[in-house]
């Protein structure tokens, strides 16, 4: 048979990736500072070793590039809040729902992206804002007393600047173009995001509700 060379063909595979590694990251906490590396790159290279946070960050970019200028208001909010969380789990208890907000961000952002409603920018500020807490928090826990938080902090909010940076600079490249089929590959890509989210609550349910 001819090989598939359909424009979905990427994205198909791109899909079949991530639900692997969503497979193998069921452990939310799987993931540790990174050794051998300075507190900023470890801080840098903490969010992007886990799935339930490079995935939201994608999607979040990947949402602020299909909305336009009004969504990508709450980038910035965003980058500041992730800050703002990793600093606040320096003197906050530990907070038990923050593994499930954060996976649930990246079935509502994919759920977004496949819907292509308009949305308000205060929606995307708010979204912005309470995702950015969560996942900032939820990186900041792995501060230690041997780790420098003036230096791990702003290495999380870099992952997420590129992160989502990346996902607003391709989605904004691929919907100028203005082939019919790539808005659409856009909504496809938001409803696999969606489903691996879903996939990830389904597997950490009894942990993160436990």
């Amino acid at each position: 048979m001819p090989a598939d060379r359909s424009p979905n063909r990427w994205l198909r595979r791109s899909a079949q990736a991530l639900a692997a590694l969503a497979l193998s990251a069921t452990g939310a906490h799987a993931h540790t500072s990174a050794k051998g590396v300075g507190d900023f790159y470890a801080g840098f290279l903490h969010p992007l070793t886990a799935l339930e946070h490079v995935l939201p960050f994608l999607a979040l970019g990947v949402l602020a590039g299909q909305q336009g200028q009004r969504s990508q208001a709450g980038l910035p909010v965003f980058w500041v809040a992730l800050m703002l969380g990793a600093t606040a789990a320096l003197w906050l208890p530990a907070v038990p729902a923050v593994d499930l907000v954060n996976i649930l961000s990246a079935l509502i952002l994919g759920a977004l992206i496949a819907a292509a409603f308009p949305l308000p920018a205060s929606v995307s500020i708010v979204l912005a804002l309470l995702f950015g807490l969560s996942h900032g928090y939820a990186n900041g826990t792995a501060i230690t007393s041997l780790i420098k938080p003036y230096l791990f902090i702003p290495g999380v909010g870099l992952a997420g600047l590129v992160v989502t940076g990346y996902g607003v600079i391709v989605t904004d490249y691929v919907l100028r173009r203005k082939v019919g089929w790539m808005s659409i590959a856009v909504r496809v890509a938001g409803s696999w995001i969606a489903a691996i989210g879903m996939l990830v609550l389904a597997t950490s349910w009894k942990r993160l509700v436990g």
